[in-house]
C-alpha cells in the first residue's frame, strides 16, 4: 500500500536499466515502546534528555554523532509492539531517509523493510551478525545490509558518516575512518558470501579499513537509488514551488516551457552533483520532453492537469575495481 502525501505534483520514474530537499541525509531510530511517537534531536545532549546512556537508542545515536559528516538532525521514532509498519506510516513524510532499528528483532526488521520498497523511497539500513542472515531480505532494492559484530553499530556509524554528504558525490563502497567501527578479520570465504548477498562488511585492504561494496540487497548501487530519491524528490518540490509562487501558469506554450525549463534545471543540477552521467563533451545524459497543449487528452486539459512531461537520464556510475597492464623492459 502507497503512503498518500499531500502534493500537486506526482513524479514517476521508471528505472530503464538494459534493461534542495530537506532530509535525504537524516536517519531515524525506530525503538519498541508503550505509545506512537517521533521526536527529533539535533545533537547528543539533547538526546540524552529522554534516551540516557546505556539504551539502544543512545547506542545509535551515539554513533551517528560520532562521525565526521553527521547530519542536520536524528528521529526517534517509537513504535507499539509489533507495530512497526504502522508508526513508519505515520512518520513517513516527516524529514528523514534512512531507517534504522535501536535493537535488531527480525519481525520487525522485515516489517520496516518490506514497507519502505513498497514505497520506493527512503532506505532501511539493517546489521546482522552472519551473512545468512540477510535471506529473508534478499531483493529488497532499498535495503542495505551490513554484516557486523552487534557490538558495534556500524549501520548508525556508516549512515553518521556518508548519508549526508551530497547526494551522487561518494561510492559507498570505500568509505573509511568510520569512528568506533573496528575492520574485521574475515577470511575469502566469508567475504564472498557477504558479497552474494549483495551485503556489507567492514574489512581491512591495503591496511585501511573501509566497507567492502556498495549495494542495496538488491545489487543496486546505493549512491545510484540515493540519487533516484534526489531526483524524485527535486522534481516534485520544485516544479510545485513554480505552480505555487506563481500568480499563474498558463495552460499554453509559455507555462509548458516554464515546466521544462524547471525539469531541466533539476536534472542539470543533478549532474553536477554526480547523478546523471556526462558524455564525451562533459554534458548531461539527460533529456526533457515536454508535449503541447493539442497533443494532450482534452479532458486533463479541462480538468487543468498537465501530463506531458517526462524525462530520462543516465545513472553516473563509479570506479569500484581496476586491471592495470603492465611492462617490464630487462
Amino acid at each position: 500500500m502507497k503512503i498518500e502525501k499531500i502534493t500537486d505534483v506526482t513524479v514517476n520514474i521508471d528505472v530503464v536499466k538494459p534493461q534542495p530537499v530537506v532530509g535525504l541525509g537524516n536517519p531515524a531510530i525506530f525503538v519498541s515502546g508503550l505509545t506512537k511517537g517521533c521526536k527529533v534531536y539535533r545533537s547528543l545532549s539533547a538526546l540524552t534528555e529522554d534516551h540516557a546512556s546505556g539504551t539502544d537508542v543512545y547506542a545509535k545515536a551515539a554513533a551517528i554523532f560520532g562521525q565526521r559528516n553527521i547530519p542536520q538532525k536524528v528521529h526517534v521514532i517509537t513504535y507499539e509492539t509489533s507495530k512497526v509498519a504502522e508508526a513508519a506510516s505515520e512518520y513517513f513524510y516527516e524529514e528523514w531517509h534512512f531507517a534504522l532499528l535501536a535493537k535488531y528483532e527480525e519481525v520487525a526488521a522485515l516489517a520496516l523493510s518490506n514497507l519502505i520498497e513498497e514505497q520506493e523511497y527512503k532506505f532501511f539500513v539493517v546489521q546482522v551478525v552472519t551473512a545468512a542472515e540477510l535471506g529473508p531480505f534478499a531483493g529488497n532494492e532499498s535495503t542495505i545490509g551490513l554484516v557486523h559484530p552487534l557490538n558495534e553499530h556500524l549501520d548508525a556509524a556508516l549512515i553518521g558518516d556518508s548519508a549526508n554528504l551530497p547526494v551522487g558525490s561518494i561510492t559507498w563502497k570505500f568509505r573509511s575512518g568510520l569512528v568506533g567501527i573496528t575492520a574485521q578479520p574475515l577470511g575469502v570465504s566469508e567475504v564472498e558470501a557477504i558479497d552474494a548477498a549483495n551485503g556489507i562488511a567492514y574489512i581491512s585492504k591495503a591496511g585501511i579499513a573501509q566497507t567492502s561494496e556498495g549495494t542495496t540487497l538488491s545489487g543496486e548501487f546505493i549512491d545510484a537509488v540515493h540519487g533516484t530519491h534526489w531526483v524524485k524528490a527535486n522534481m516534485e518540490s520544485q516544479i510545485q514551488n513554480v505552480l505555487t509562487t506563481s500568480d499563474k501558469v498558463d495552460f499554453d506554450l509559455n507555462g509548458i516551457d516554464l515546466l521544462n525549463v524547471t525539469a531541466s534545471n533539476v536534472l542539470e543540477t543533478a549532474t553536477q552533483q554526480g547523478i546523471v552521467s556526462r558524455n564525451d563533451e562533459g554534458k548531461g545524459n539527460y533529456a526533457v520532453t515536454t508535449l503541447q497543449k493539442g497533443q494532450l487528452d482534452p479532458g486533463d486539459v479541462k480538468n487543468r492537469v498537465y501530463k506531458g512531461l517526462s524525462f530520462n537520464y543516465e545513472r553516473s556510475a563509479a570506479i569500484h575495481a581496476a586491471v592495470v597492464s603492465g611492462t617490464i623492459e630487462v
